[in-house]
């Protein structure tokens, strides 16, 4: 009876033994995760990052173009544009009445 207590104690000793190996494995598994998902955290902070300065810069244009376009009188160019066109229709006009 006591051989029997004591196959069934080691037995039950291995089945641990055998689970804390498991879980070491699992544990050591885990941990190279938490390091890849904290390099890949770090490599998306830095696209972030990247991305804001980007955009702080198109921007900066966007505004810069803006300005630009305020100092700009547009009914006056519109007007030069408007004379432009009919120059050059009154120019053609005259080259084909001089082809005819």
């Amino acid at each position: 009876m006591a051989d029997e207590g004591i196959e069934f104690l080691q037995r039950r000793v291995q089945q641990a033994v055998a689970l804390i190996e498991r879980l070491k494995g699992e544990n050591e598994n885990l941990k190279n995760e938490i390091a890849r998902m904290q390099d890949e955290i770090q490599r998306l902070k830095e696209e972030t990052n990247e991305m804001k300065e980007e955009r702080e810069e198109i921007k900066g244009k966007i505004d810069t173009a803006v300005s630009m376009l305020d100092k700009v009188d547009l009914e006056d160019v519109l007007d030069d544009m408007a004379k432009e066109v009919v120059e050059e229709t009154d120019a053609v006009e005259e080259d084909d009445s001089a082809e005819e």
